[in-house]
């Protein structure tokens, strides 16, 4: 992943002020990360699922396999802030401005 630095003034105009441009980057990392939250869930659910069905499969005398990691989920997430100030730098975030 590509390292970048965020200035302040890569976010002029994009709403009122730097402070409601902050909390609007905090809120949509919240939401980035209760995502990738239910997607990290959502792998290891299935990593169980594989791991059970070998179980089950195995006789009293089998022993248990070795999962090699290339046959485990790999999720490849961004940091929820990065993610966020990716996209508000983009225009992709859209809010309500309350007065």
């Amino acid at each position: 992943m590509e390292k970048r630095i965020f200035l302040a003034e890569d976010f002029e105009g994009k709403a009122e002020n730097i402070f409601e441009t902050i909390l609007i980057i905090a809120k949509r990392s919240r939401q980035i990360g209760e995502l990738q939250k239910r997607q990290i869930d959502r792998a290891l659910g299935q990593t169980e699922m594989l791991e059970q069905q070998a179980t089950e499969t195995l006789g009293d005398d089998d022993e248990m396999p070795v999962f090699e990691p290339e046959e485990r989920p790999q999720l490849q997430l961004e940091k929820p802030p990065i993610q966020a100030m990716k996209e508000m730098l983009r225009g992709d975030v859209k809010w309500d401005h309350e007065e």
